[in-house]
């Protein structure tokens, strides 16, 4: 008998998930999607530990199937128990199925039960690894100040804690394409020296913090002698297609890569067919000196992917 996956994904991404996974797991049948849910169909047994087969795939796992009662997510035998819309914006009453075991932040080897709610409730379950959010629903908790300019604060945070990147107070970051300055704000607030490069205006929020240095000019246009000695974290978030952004951003790197220790891409994704492009990026981005890639669509993105680079 034929075994399922499921990959759960912000609604109106389905389409990214489905190209992704049948260039990289051609073993999985599209099978089934609502928004924000997919299932695809394997002729071998679908495991619980099956590594997710899409960046874009905010929960992955073997698939039980649509049920009525509680008595099918006891089955599974799990040791926590996550309960999530199956569409984040939507308001569907969870309480129904919040009181069937062990909630909370998922444990690496834990066996997680995933309870999706939507129009019907669909079950699935995955083992917990480091290299997933362990919160319901592949979200990354972020509180977000009512100052904020932009959700680039909530990217550059859910980013920091996907990737456990040493990100601390006292180093220097770099921000490509920085208005209105979600970033530089939550960065500058961490303790961070930080240079914003935009020619668009920085918040006054962000313009006024003694930490927070504006380039007012095109990547293009800035000078190596124009940066500072040292830059710790490189962030990229410009509105270009990815291959310019990275285009221009090579010709920083010389300058950058002796001190840098790592950077946060934000690769534009405004056609889908982008997603067929993403070996060749990620290739790209390690020709920059920084070899390890890793791609992940956070809550807080929309038509784009967060690369987190390292050397």
């Amino acid at each position: 008998m034929p075994d399922f996956a499921f990959a759960c994904c912000l609604p109106g991404v389905e389409p990214a998930v489905k190209l992704e996974v049948a260039r990289d797991r051609p073993e999985l049948k599209f099978a089934y999607s609502r928004p924000g849910l997919l299932t695809f169909k394997s002729e071998r047994p679908v495991s619980p530990d099956d590594p997710p087969g899409s960046v874009f795939a905010r929960v992955w796992g073997r698939s039980v199937g649509a049920i009525d009662s509680a008595g099918a997510v006891a089955a599974v035998g799990a040791n926590r128990i996550h309960v999530f819309a199956r569409d984040p914006d939507a308001e569907i009453d969870l309480a129904p199925w919040s009181k069937l075991g062990p909630a909370g932040p998922a444990r690496v080897g834990e066996l997680v039960a995933d309870v999706v709610v939507g129009d019907q409730v669909w079950l699935g379950v995955h083992r917990h690894d480091a290299t997933r959010s362990p919160h319901p629903g592949g979200a990354f908790p972020v509180d977000v100040p009512a100052d904020a300019p932009s959700r680039a604060y909530a990217k550059i945070e859910e980013a920091i804690q996907w990737a456990s990147l040493p990100i601390a107070a006292g180093q220097v970051a770099l921000e490509i394409g920085a208005a209105p300055g979600g970033a530089v704000l939550a960065l500058a607030r961490r303790g961070l020296e930080v240079w914003a490069c935009d020619t668009g205006e920085l918040a006054p929020v962000v313009k006024a913090l003694p930490n927070v240095t504006h380039l007012a000019k095109k990547v293009g246009a800035v000078r190596w002698e124009e940066l500072p000695p040292r830059i710790d974290w490189l962030l990229v978030d410009v509105n270009l297609a990815p291959q310019v952004a990275l285009h221009e951003v090579a010709r920083l790197m010389p300058k950058l890569r002796p001190t840098l220790r790592g950077a946060v891409i934000t690769l534009k994704m405004n056609d889908w067919a982008f997603v067929a492009e993403l070996p060749r990026l990620v290739a790209r981005i390690r020709e920059l000196g920084l070899p390890d890639v890793r791609l992940r669509h956070l809550p807080s993105n929309r038509r784009e992917v967060c690369a987190v680079a390292l050397p």
